[in-house]
């Protein structure tokens, strides 16, 4: 999730002078679901909204999105997932279809060990931390542009990719 409220991080500034970063207090957030390809010429980045919440049902949309992309180029899907509920209760759906998709869990309270993770920390240092979002979809269209710009420029997250494969 991708938090309205401002988010400060350090940053230079007059000395003396400090700086304002415009925060309005509240509670409203982007949520998205996305997978990172493991590929080291071209990584790719596959990304999906949710307006109300993340479960079962809405992970399970986002995988079979990954998993049709994926079997059209006769390609066989392996995610790497953490514990998150949904993504267990989805397991069943992907018991079901062997040949197009596998799952791999990884070890609880292992942040460092999910890559995705490290996308989303990526994301917020450039698109934004230090950074005032008046309504939320300023906030949905600055993400938006930057994953955009992940997919147009797989360069951009090869640094990311690179110590994975």
């Amino acid at each position: 999730m991708f938090q309205q409220e401002g988010t400060v991080i350090r940053t230079w500034a007059t000395k003396g002078k400090g700086t304002e970063v415009k925060s309005k207090p509240c509670r409203r957030s982007c949520k998205v679901l996305g997978a990172l390809r493991l590929d080291a010429v071209n990584p790719t980045l596959h990304f999906r909204f949710e307006k109300d919440k993340f479960n079962a049902d809405t992970f399970g949309h986002f995988v079979e999105h990954i998993v049709g992309y994926y079997v059209h180029r006769g390609e066989r899907t392996h995610l790497i997932l953490d514990g998150a509920s949904y993504h267990k209760k989805t397991q069943d759906w992907a018991l079901a279809h062997p040949d197009a998709i596998e799952f791999h869990f990884l070890p609880p309270y292992s942040p460092d060990l999910n890559l995705i993770e490290q996308l989303w920390r990526k994301t917020k240092a450039s698109a934004t931390h230090n950074r005032y979002f008046p309504t939320l979809e300023s906030l949905h269209g600055a993400i938006f542009r930057r994953f955009n710009r992940y997919q147009g420029n797989p360069a951009s997250l090869r640094s990311l990719v690179d110590g994975w494969i």
